[in-house]
């Protein structure tokens, strides 16, 4: 026997690595740590997640080339994962031909799989073309480095920019997902009336922004009149059939909330293009101008430091026009990624002590942070540049936050300038 046929035969077979290593973590007990060493052991946990992931998708690239069973039917079954999450890793084996540099990165535990799943998905809406796919393809090193330097929020972010630039701006994939729309109701055993109703991204948003806007109508009729309702699935029914009754969508409100910046709207995607919807959905340029031809329209003003203009008013709740600003600035809760039409408008001062409904004085919070800050003893402060600091109970610093609009709008001003720049460069010939 040669001596590569001997190191492979005494190395550990993988399987028995990974089960040596559960039967270690069998032993092991958290009862006992401080918070410090809980801190690290979450990163080293993080660590390891990713080592794993990158051990699977190795796995559904060894399957793909044995030629028999696939990916997906091995980790539903032996792996007794769900069938979207089997075929989420058969995706992230479909990468490793055409993005060899990122499939590495993922493999060595660099690179989160969320970013690799915004991969997959990136290059899935670029099918309808092969030239599209070939140029992000050639761009293995550039998604790969970002890949292992931003967040997942970023680099998604990010992401759907590139994708938005080497196609048509998204407009064939928008119309790809509209043409899957389906409805389809039937009457089960027992009379009752039931439906099925399958949309694309901004179609969805449309509907689900008419119920919730109707839901909160009744909700508001209910608590005015000294009645106790709650909000969940009965009040959607309700305001579904209330809104099929009225045969009136939004009850003058919009069906759907779209921030996009004025550049785009006149010129056309560039570098530092926005255009997405209220609930993080990215819009077709072409679609969205088609939105402007009959809507209202609003517009916020960013200055350099990503902060948009105060329009306060003397009002204990903020305004339409406030909430607008604010989201401009925020997609979510300022302190995590609950979607901003599902937060409630916090004052850092509170009303009662004076503070005032104005923009330097409100944030948007979920329900749980804005529980915290409330009744929890966690205190939050706000800075002249947005910066927000959230202080503990026991009154240590936990952490800072940026202005999410701050570093987009730093970098569309930088382009601005770069682009002048360009332009004001004499022509020469010879």
């Amino acid at each position: 026997m040669n001596s590569a046929a001997h190191e492979t035969s005494s190395a550990p077979s993988v399987s028995g690595c990974l089960r040596a290593h559960a039967d270690l973590l069998d032993r092991a007990s958290v009862d006992s740590l401080s918070e410090d060493e809980i801190i690290d052991l979450v990163r080293a946990n993080e660590r390891v997640i990713r080592r794993l992931d990158g051990v699977g998708a190795a796995a559904a690239v060894r399957l793909s080339e044995l030629g028999g069973l696939s990916a997906e039917d091995v980790f539903s079954t032996a792996g007794k994962q769900s069938t979207s999450q089997a075929r989420r890793v058969q995706r992230r084996a479909q990468l490793a031909p055409a993005l060899p540099r990122l499939a590495n990165g993922f493999a060595a535990g660099v690179i989160p799989t969320a970013s690799l799943d915004c991969v997959a998905s990136a290059r899935h809406r670029l099918r309808h073309n092969p030239e599209w796919q070939t140029d992000f393809d050639a761009r293995d090193h550039q998604i790969t480095r970002n890949a292992a330097r931003m967040n997942p929020k970023q680099f998604s972010t990010w992401l759907r920019s590139l994708t938005d630039r080497i196609s048509d701006d998204g407009q064939t994939e928008q119309q790809s997902q509209s043409d899957k729309n389906s409805f389809r109701s039937w009457t089960d055993a027992e009379g009752r009336w039931q439906a099925r109703l399958d949309l694309d991204a901004l179609s969805g948003e449309k509907v689900q922004n008419a119920i919730d806007a109707e839901a909160r109508s009744i909700a508001k009729q209910h608590s005015d009149a000294g009645e106790s309702v709650h909000h969940g699935e009965r009040l959607n029914a309700t305001a579904l059939c209330a809104l099929i009754d009225s045969a009136n969508g939004a009850k003058g409100r919009a069906s759907i909330h779209v921030v996009a910046d004025l550049d785009t709207i006149s010129d056309g995607v560039w570098a530092g293009t926005t255009k997405r919807t209220g609930a993080g959905n990215d819009i077709p340029l072409s679609e969205l101008r088609r939105y402007l031809c009959d809507s209202w329209i609003t517009h916020t003003v960013l200055g350099p430091s990503g902060r948009a203009l105060a329009v306060g008013r003397a009002y204990r709740t903020a305004t339409d026009a406030q909430r607008a600003a604010l989201r401009v600035m925020y997609e979510t809760c300022a302190l995590c990624d609950v979607r901003f039409d599902h937060c409630e408008m916090h004052h850092i001062i509170e009303w009662d002590h004076g503070g005032p409904t104005d923009l330097h004085n409100l944030i948007p919070l979920c329900t749980v942070h804005h529980e915290r800050v409330h009744h929890g003893g966690w205190r939050i402060e706000l800075d002249d540049q947005r910066s927000l600091t959230v202080i503990r109970p026991d009154g240590h610093t936990w952490k800072t936050v940026p202005l999410p609009s701050a570093a987009p709008t730093r970098a569309r001003n930088h382009q601005r300038k770069r682009m002048r720049r360009y332009e004001r460069q004499p022509v020469t010939t010879e």
